[in-house]
C-alpha cells in the first residue's frame, strides 16, 4: 500500500489524511499549493457507491430511531439526523475512510485546468 502520491502541480507528497480531510471526494485541493485536483478513475465507482450507501445509512438512521422510541417514548420528538449522528456516526466515519483509501490507492489524480 502507497504511503504517499505526488501532487501533479507541486510534487509534493499527499497522503491518505490528506484525502480524509478534502470535504467530499470530488472537491479538493492540495493543502501544500492550492491547485484543484480531478480524479479520473474511481470517480464514477465511488458515485455509485455513494448512491447505494446513502439510501442504506438513511435506512439505517430510520430504524435506529424507531427502535430508540420504543425504548425512550422522548427520541420521537428529536430529528432524525440527530440520531444519526449520535448512534451511526462511526458507521458514515468508516464510509467516509473507505472512499479516501480507494481513491488514494486506486485513483488517478490531475490538475483542473
Amino acid at each position: 500500500m502507497k504511503t504517499s502520491t505526488p501532487c501533479p502541480h507541486c510534487h509534493k507528497p499527499l497522503t491518505v489524511e490528506h484525502f480524509e480531510d478534502f470535504s467530499s471526494p470530488y472537491t479538493m485541493k492540495c493543502p501544500h499549493c492550492s491547485t484543484k485536483l480531478k480524479e479520473t478513475k474511481v470517480t464514477p465507482f465511488l458515485l455509485l457507491l455513494g448512491a447505494v450507501a446513502v439510501p442504506l445509512l438513511i435506512f439505517l438512521g430510520i430504524t435506529v430511531k424507531t427502535f430508540l422510541t420504543g425504548i425512550i417514548p422522548l427520541v420521537e420528538k428529536v430529528p432524525t439526523a440527530l440520531v444519526f449522528l449520535a448512534f451511526c456516526y462511526p458507521l458514515y466515519a468508516l464510509y467516509e475512510k473507505f472512499n479516501a483509501v480507494v481513491m488514494f490507492n486506486k485513483g488517478n489524480l490531475h490538475s483542473k485546468k
